[in-house]
C-alpha cells in the first residue's frame, strides 16, 4: 500500500502533467477509504482501497473542491470528481 506522501506526489504530478489548473491541494484532507465501491470509470462496481485527494479550482470568484481518487494498493489514478460528475484520467 502506498503512503499519503506518495499519494500527494502522484496527485500533484498528474494535475501538473495534465495541465489541470488548481489553486490548492489540501494535504490535510487526504482521506483513505477501505473497501470502497468504485462509482465511476473502468473499475466501476469493484471494491478497492482508495485515497481521495482534495484540490481547489477557481470558478469565477469562488473556489470549488474537486477530488482525485487513487488506488491505495497500486497508486493508479482512477478518476477526478468534479461538481458536475466525474472525469476519466488520460494516461
Amino acid at each position: 500500500m502506498i503512503t499519503k506522501e506518495e499519494v500527494y506526489k502522484k496527485a500533484k504530478e498528474y494535475l501538473d502533467k495534465s495541465k489541470t489548473q488548481y489553486t490548492t491541494i489540501d494535504v490535510d484532507s487526504i482521506k483513505f477509504e477501505e473497501n470502497e465501491t468504485v462509482s465511476y470509470g473502468k473499475y466501476e462496481g469493484n471494491k478497492l482501497n482508495i485515497y481521495s485527494v482534495c484540490f481547489g479550482q477557481l470558478w469565477g470568484m469562488e473556489e470549488r473542491s474537486m477530488f482525485v481518487d487513487i488506488d491505495a494498493e497500486t497508486g493508479e489514478i482512477l478518476y477526478i470528481v468534479t461538481p458536475h460528475g466525474y472525469m476519466d484520467v488520460e494516461e
